[in-house]
C-alpha cells in the first residue's frame, strides 16, 4: 500500500484549509523551495489526493474529486487538531491491518503490518493516547475515528484499482487489504486463480464471463480460495461454494480454514456453511438455497 509521507500530508492540509491559486503561492505559504512544493503535489496526484489546473500560466493545486481525498480533507476541516503524523509513513500499513482483519494481540498486529517491534509500539501508544485504537476481544479503531477509517478503506481501495487497471482494464477490485487484492477481468492472465476460478482444480468447474485473481505469488490452498470466494461475493452465489465444500469434505483443513476465516473476517459465513452441510440444510439462513435443491445440482458433479 502506498504510504503517505509526513511532508506530503502537510501540504495535501495546506491546500486544503488555504486553497491557493498557485503551486508558488502554495510554496511561499509554506515556507518550501517551488520544485519541492512542485514535485509533491506531483506524488499527491499520483496518490489520488490532487489535481492541478492551469491559471494565469501557472498550475492551481486543488483537492482531487476522489472518495479518500474528500474524506481527507474533511477529516482535516472537522478535525484541525489531530496531527496527521498519525496516518503517516508505516501508520497507512497498521491501520489497513485494523480495518480489514480481525487482530487480537500486539504480536498478531506485529505479523500483519510488516514493521519493526519499535515503530509498531511507539504507534500504538501515540494511537491509544489520542483515543484512536481501544482493545476489546480485538484492536479496533475507535468508532468516533470513523472518518480515519473510512479513509483508509477507500485509500486502500484506490490503490488497489489503480494497480490492477495495469493488469487488466476492465479489472474491478472484489476485495483488498493492504497490499493483497482480489479482482475480476474478463481477460486470461498469467496470474493466480482464486475464488470460483479455482475450484475447477477441486472438481467443480462453473462457467463465468469472468475470471478471479489474486496479486499473490504464494501458493493457496483450498481452504484459501473457498475464503477469497466469501471475500469476493459475500452472502452472493453460494452454491459454488456449497459445492466445492460437499466434494472436498474429507480434505478440508477445518482448524486452518476456521483461523484464517476469522482473521478475515469471513468466520460467520464458513460458519454457517458448515452447520447447514452438518445439518443437511436443517439449519438453513435465507442466502443458502433449500437442500434438496442444492442435492439434486450437487449429483451433476458427482455424476461426471
Amino acid at each position: 500500500m502506498m504510504k503517505l509521507t509526513k511532508k506530503e500530508l502537510q501540504l495535501f492540509k495546506a491546500v486544503a484549509l488555504i486553497i491557493p491559486d498557485t503551486t508558488t503561492q502554495l510554496a511561499k505559504i509554506t515556507n518550501t523551495s517551488l520544485s519541492y512544493t512542485s514535485t509533491t503535489l506531483k506524488k499527491l496526484g499520483k496518490k489520488g489526493l490532487i489535481t492541478q489546473q492551469r491559471y494565469n500560466n501557472e498550475k492551481k493545486p486543488q483537492i482531487a474529486e476522489t472518495q479518500h481525498a474528500s474524506r481527507l480533507r474533511r477529516i482535516i476541516q472537522e478535525t484541525p487538531h489531530l496531527n496527521l503524523d498519525i496516518i503517516a509513513n508505516k501508520a497507512t500499513t497498521i491501520l489497513a491491518a485494523l480495518t480489514c482483519k480481525n487482530i487480537r494481540t500486539t504480536q498478531e498486529l506485529l505479523e500483519e503490518s510488516d514493521v519493526s517491534y519499535s515503530t509498531l509500539w511507539n504507534y500504538i501508544e501515540a494511537a491509544r493516547g489520542i483515543g484512536l485504537i481501544h482493545k476489546s476481544d480485538t484492536i479496533t479503531i475507535s468508532p468516533r475515528y470513523h472518518e480515519i477509517k473510512e479513509f483508509i478503506q477507500s485509500y486502500q481501495n484506490y490503490i488497489h484499482q489503480k494497480q490492477a487497471t495495469k493488469l487488466a482494464q476492465d479489472a474491478h477490485i472484489k476485495w483488498g487489504c493492504q497490499d493483497t487484492y482480489i479482482f475480476q477481468t474478463k481477460k486470461t492472465l498469467n496470474l493466480q486463480p482464486t475464488g470460483i476460478s479455482a475450484f475447477k482444480k477441486y472438481g467443480a468447474l462453473f462457467l463465468t464471463p469472468r475470471n478471479l485473481y489474486i496479486n499473490t505469488e504464494k501458493p493457496l490452498r483450498l481452504e484459501d480460495h473457498i475464503i477469497n470466494h466469501i471475500l469476493s461475493e459475500g452472502k452472493q452465489n453460494t452454491l459454488p461454494l456449497l459445492i466445492v465444500w460437499s466434494l472436498n469434505m474429507d480434505k478440508i483443513d477445518t482448524e486452518y480454514l476456521n483461523q484464517r476465516s476469522y482473521r478475515l473476517k469471513t468466520k460467520n459465513i464458513t460458519e454457517t456453511v458448515q452447520t447447514y452441510l452438518q445439518t443437511r440444510g436443517k439449519q438453513k439462513p435465507e442466502y443458502l438455497i433449500n437442500w434438496t435443491e442444492f442435492t439434486e445440482k450437487l449429483k451433476e458433479y458427482k455424476d461426471e
